[in-house]
């Protein structure tokens, strides 16, 4: 038989078509078992078994680096292992056109059994609030509420008790040279003005209970300041002008958030205001406590998030087997001081050794 004829019979073609299977099998045996090697190699065999849940449940943060909200993620995790459920931090900023929206709309295709979000307070978010519900997806706010979404709880803390909570550690801070008290709100946050006037009012009478007045002639001065940038880096600067003119300059300077308190803090000490003006801090990032270890912030009011992510798992679990929930969940409002400090430092140290 001539070579073409041969390459061409019927047998040949079958004995060379399962040669190449034979060849693609063995690739592909070899290929797989790289894949498991590799894999124990970086000690990810958790990859390789996966574990059904009985719950899937998000979290939509502002921030997914925020301590905050790490912390909150946290808490969640722990209680939703309580209750064979899952949490999954679902948002990575970076990403360019993502929106809180975008991943509501997100949470809502993928037919998740709760979602945990702070709300913004726009149409858009309670129309997405609604929608989640009509798909029977209970949603809890956290942080900020918004009554007039279709949310099934808020866990956080009321507008009163913000207020008053910072009012009591602004007293503590007001001296004979206490001339003028600024508090940095976002744009955005939900009972901005309900806070600032629980402040206000808690400032002003207590000061009158002291006999501030007689003593000294007049009130400090105390307005807000809403900062309105897209990003850090505008925030800051929005600050720094603040803190630089000395016709603005505030004596305490109050943050609502805790990047405007990192913000505020790097800005005091670049320009040598330590000790000019005292600053109360939101929050446990690593820089405000240290900040407060040196003297430098006196205080902070910081929410349990062990609370917060608790209370919110606790929530949709109640709603899925009660058909219901508590609509208001309270958390703590906790203060720093350089006297129990130590007490964040130990606990953020036990954190970062589970994590």
């Amino acid at each position: 038989m001539k070579e073409k004829d041969r390459k061409t019979s019927p047998g040949y073609v079958f004995y060379g078509a399962l040669a190449a299977l034979a060849v693609v099998v063995l690739l592909t045996m070899a290929g797989w078992r790289y894949y498991i090697a590799a894999i124990e190699r970086n000690q990810l065999d958790d990859l390789l078994n996966v574990r059904e849940y009985k719950r899937h449940y998000v979290i939509i943060p502002e921030d997914c680096a925020s301590p905050l909200w790490q912390d909150i993620y946290r808490s969640a995790s722990a209680a939703a292992e309580e209750h064979d459920a899952y949490v999954e931090l679902l948002g990575d900023w970076e990403a360019g056109d993502y929106t809180p929206l975008s991943y509501m709309d997100i949470a809502v295709a993928a037919q998740v059994d709760g979602i945990i979000i702070k709300p913004d307070g726009t149409a858009g978010m309670r129309r997405a609030i609604a929608k989640a519900d009509e798909a029977g997806i209970p949603v809890i706010t956290v942080i900020d509420d918004d009554t007039s979404s279709s949310r099934k709880s808020f866990v956080g803390f009321n507008n009163y008790q913000l207020g008053a909570a910072y009012g009591r550690e602004i007293l503590k801070c007001v001296d004979s040279s206490t001339r003028k008290i600024t508090v940095l709100f976002k744009r955005g946050n939900l009972g901005n003005e309900l806070i600032f006037q629980n402040l206000k009012t808690a400032v002003e009478d207590g000061l009158e209970e002291k006999g501030f007045r007689e003593q000294q002639g007049k009130m400090p001065e105390i307005d807000s300041l809403t900062i309105e940038a897209q990003s850090t880096f505008d925030a800051e600067e929005v600050i720094r002008d603040r803190i630089i003119d000395l016709d603005t300059r505030p004596d305490i300077l109050v943050c609502m958030n805790e990047t405007d308190s990192e913000s505020a803090y790097n800005a005091v000490v670049d320009y040598n205001l330590v000790g000019s003006i005292d600053i109360i801090g939101y929050y446990q990032s690593e820089t405000i406590l240290d900040a407060i270890e040196k003297g430098n912030v006196p205080v902070a009011i910081t929410p349990d998030t062990e609370q917060m992510g608790r209370y919110s798992i606790e929530a949709l679990e109640e709603y899925h087997t009660m058909g219901y929930t508590s609509s208001y969940m309270s958390v703590d409002l906790n203060v720093i001081t350089r006297r129990n400090v130590g007490d964040y430092r130990d606990t953020q140290t036990e954190q970062g050794g589970e994590s």
